[in-house]
């Protein structure tokens, strides 16, 4: 199994808000371009501690995290030792309530984890998998989508180019102008590539001024210019949505709240493990 960013913080950031918001939105067809597995088996590496180790610890006590869609979700796979990806997630939460689940990856152990498991939960009519480059994949496939879409992009770096010049906030891009609905997650590991990436981002939605778009990030205090001094997982995460309701973007908002909070007197390798919230963009009300 090549991924190991499992159950760290990055996970987390991404993955309590989308349960909620998966939920709430209305949508007939679900698309993830980096599926990975659908579970995996939790090894209480010091990067997991901090992150679904602590997330389940304190969420015990504080009751908007408790009655989380993710925590009630997680929690049982938790103490099994076990943390379920997020296209296991996914169906778990929506089982045969929409039309049609898209995944694609790279990894043939990843698909066949997906392909392994949907029969366990009564989809196998439902779920397409796909083993390709989901930037040309995921761009393809967007003259067959409507607006009774929902697309999970979950690369690291959104901007980096496949071999057709193409990339992933490009998808983002050309699926938001459709009415798609996105949630987009990437990370950054300093100040440096932070604002490389918002750069990056401000540029690109320069053609969707009638689109409404949020973007949050929460990062790490102990976060440096250049320098990586401490590494949980990431240093700083964000997720960039489009087309969403009212009710999702103030899930993204509370939960960033409230992450904070449960972070804010966390240690990772005795340096303060402590959150904070940067809201880059709220054009949510045109």
């Amino acid at each position: 199994m090549g991924y190991n960013h499992f159950g760290k913080i990055g996970d987390i950031w991404k993955h309590l808000p989308l349960c909620d918001i998966v939920k709430i939105e209305d949508f007939s067809t679900y698309v993830e371009t980096n599926s990975a597995y659908f579970d995996y088996k939790i090894e209480n590496s010091p990067e997991q501690e901090y992150g679904i180790g602590l997330f389940i610890k304190k969420s015990e006590r504080i009751e908007e995290l408790k009655k989380s869609t993710y925590y009630r979700l997680i929690k049982p796979y938790y103490d099994k030792n076990r943390y379920l990806g997020s296209c296991g997630q996914i169906m778990t939460i929506l089982q045969d309530s929409i039309e049609k689940y898209i995944f694609f990856d790279l990894d043939p152990e990843a698909i066949k984890s997906i392909n392994d498991s949907v029969a366990d939960l009564g989809l196998s009519n439902k779920v397409e998998t796909k083993l390709m480059d989901s930037v040309t994949g995921f761009i393809n496939l967007l003259p067959l989508l409507n607006t009774k879409t929902f697309v999970h992009i979950d690369p690291y770096l959104i901007g980096q180019p496949n071999e057709n010049g193409d990339s992933y906030i490009d998808g983002f891009i050309k699926a938001s102008a459709m009415g798609i609905k996105c949630f987009l997650w990437y990370g950054f590991s300093t100040i440096r590539e932070k604002n490389e990436t918002n750069d990056l981002i401000n540029s690109k939605i320069k053609s969707l001024s009638s689109i409404k778009l949020t973007c949050d990030e929460l990062i790490l205090n102990e976060i440096q210019e250049d320098a990586i001094k401490i590494n949980p997982g990431i240093l700083g995460c964000g997720i960039l949505t489009s087309n969403l309701s009212q009710e999702s973007v103030k899930i993204l908002e509370d939960y960033a709240s409230l992450l904070v909070k449960i972070y804010n007197d966390s240690r990772f390798n005795g340096k303060s493990g402590a959150l904070y919230h940067a809201s880059i963009i709220n054009r949510h009300v045109l």
